[in-house]
């Protein structure tokens, strides 16, 4: 049973089995949007995916461990599944960063910082008077 109360529909001794058309659970991921686009990837090199976790049900929990979201897929693709997620993960890694803003000058900073003093200074004021 799964820790959350809902049964995938694939249990988890299909990795035993041996068959190639049972699923296994290849990977949990964070949230369903993750996990869409892991699925997105593994679909794109021809692997079907199935997503299970209680976000996706009629009543989406996504916050702390019910946002987690189960990636299965065929026990015969298991180990090209690892590897599409693999070079998925080296090529996020690898990417350059984009970091097309200026930084933001000292003297925006120093402004930004005082007008925020002046005006909590201006509210202790006026709730002294």
């Amino acid at each position: 049973m799964h820790r959350h109360g809902y049964d995938p529909p694939m249990v988890t001794d299909v990795a035993t089995s041996g068959g190639s058309d049972r699923f296994v659970r290849l990977a949990t991921v964070g949230d369903v949007a993750t996990a869409r686009v892991c699925a997105a990837l593994l679909e794109a090199d021809g692997i079907e995916v199935r997503v299970h976790g209680e976000s996706l049900g009629p009543y989406p929990m996504t916050v702390g461990e019910f946002a987690e979201t189960e990636l299965w897929v065929p026990n015969g693709r298991l180990e090209d599944a690892r590897q599409v997620m693999l070079e998925a993960e080296v090529t996020a890694a690898m990417a350059p960063i984009d970091d097309d803003g200026a930084p933001v000058p000292r003297w925006v900073m120093w402004l930004v910082a005082l007008t925020i003093v002046a005006l909590v200074g201006v509210r202790v004021v006026a709730n002294l008077f």
